[in-house]
């Protein structure tokens, strides 16, 4: 696919939409380093890196997040109505409909100088894509965030002046966007983070937002830390979930031998010696929570891989409906706001969005059988939960996260 060159500096999907519209203006910058987010797969486009498609993208996420769980604006199909209304669509009574809100952006110049190799992030936990890439013409590079500033413009229909209540949905909206949003690829993982310094004609959009207001969204957030240095926040929060999934003494237990390590404290690995009927002489599956699958809820695909005589074969875990499921789980920076100095203040922060839907998902390993990914009353019997006083895998990351 030829990439698509723009027109100067601004990226626009159409002159013809902001004609006698009133532009409201974000001052928009990359906090963490982007990965991808051109045409081409992991590929930083140097002529567009900042894409109004993208945008919309995460503006949509949020809204339905919003609509379903604080909005209330009924079920699954009435949101998906009032989503083709607002943002554009095909709806139930027509051909489709264009997006009552109109964004442009003023792409950020950026050259070759500006990209560094993704193994200078020194998040590999983060950047597996490119640690297992096999083609030597992609080279996985990211964009830094020194010169990664732009200039979001947003407009509202004229239609849509007769509906004040949607236009309060749209700034509440690129509040979340504001807070939690990225660039690229990865961003759930804290690549691309996105900071929103100035708001023009709605201030509301730069503020952070409170346990308080999460909590009206169904969502939880755990806060650690603060300095100047937003990358630092993201590196410590990135090694929290490590830890938290395979870490020594928290994911698993010590090993008996140099570089080799213990046994996994999480019950997936037992499950499969259980599921394959195979396993090695000294890993006897003895894991009391059975054949559940926890470490789901941070999101699929997993693939397991055993080193040693008699254990399982790889295998990947996906959900029994579909190929993926995107993690509820979000790591980045937190703007908490600025210094004496006048610099800017960055908690690292881990929010979760509702997740009461995994609970009684069913997971598969492609053995025309399937398993559950949760059940209550074993978690007493995984450690990383138990120790952390947690419900379930998020909720007692979030708590081990505040450590």
């Amino acid at each position: 696919m030829a990439l698509r060159s723009p027109s100067g500096e601004i990226q626009i999907p159409n002159l013809n939409d902001f004609q006698g519209l009133q532009l409201h203006t974000l001052e928009c910058e990359l906090v963490t380093p982007m990965y991808g987010g051109g045409v081409e797969a992991a590929t930083v486009d140097l002529k567009m890196p900042i894409r109004v498609s993208a945008i919309k993208g995460q503006l949509r996420f949020w809204w339905r997040l919003l609509a379903k769980y604080k909005w209330k604006l009924g079920d699954t199909k009435d949101i998906q109505n009032a989503e083709f209304t607002l943002w554009g669509g095909m709806g139930d009574d027509d051909g489709g409909r264009g997006s009552q809100v109109f964004l442009k952006v003023t792409q950020p110049k950026v050259t070759h100088h500006d990209l560094m190799d993704w193994n200078d992030l020194k998040l590999p936990y983060v950047m597996f894509p490119a640690s297992n890439e096999t083609n030597p013409d992609i080279s996985h590079q990211v964009l830094k965030t020194e010169k990664a500033q732009f200039r979001l413009d947003f407009a509202f229909s004229n239609s849509l002046f007769e509906d004040p209540d949607k236009i309060q949905q749209v700034i509440e909206t690129l509040r979340w966007w504001a807070n939690f949003g990225g660039l690229g690829a990865r961003t759930r993982k804290g690549l691309g983070a996105i900071h929103v310094s100035q708001s023009s004609d709605f201030e509301d959009i730069c503020k952070p937002l409170t346990d308080t207001e999460l909590k009206t969204a169904n969502c939880a957030m755990s806060l650690k830390g603060q300095s100047s240095n937003a990358l630092n926040q993201l590196e410590y929060g990135v090694q929290k979930l490590n830890d938290f999934r395979q870490g020594l003494n928290v994911g698993r237990n010590q090993g008996q031998q140099a570089n080799r390590p213990g046994r996994s404290r999480w019950p997936e690995p037992d499950a499969l010696r259980r599921i394959q009927r195979t396993h090695h002489e000294n890993h006897a599956p003895e894991h009391q929570a059975g054949n559940i699958f926890p470490r789901s809820f941070f999101g699929l695909p997993i693939v397991f891989h055993f080193v040693g005589r008699g254990e399982p074969q790889d295998s990947q875990l996906v959900p029994l409906q579909g190929d993926r499921l995107a993690s509820p789980l979000f790591i980045r920076p937190f703007y908490l706001g600025t210094n004496a100095k006048g610099e800017k203040e960055w908690a690292s922060c881990a929010l979760v969005t509702p997740y009461e839907h995994i609970k009684n998902m069913q997971v598969t390993i492609g053995r025309n059988e399937n398993y559950p990914v949760w059940k209550a009353d074993t978690a007493q019997h995984i450690s990383p939960i138990r120790d952390h006083q947690g419900t379930d895998p998020l909720d007692a990351f979030l708590k081990y996260f505040a450590k």
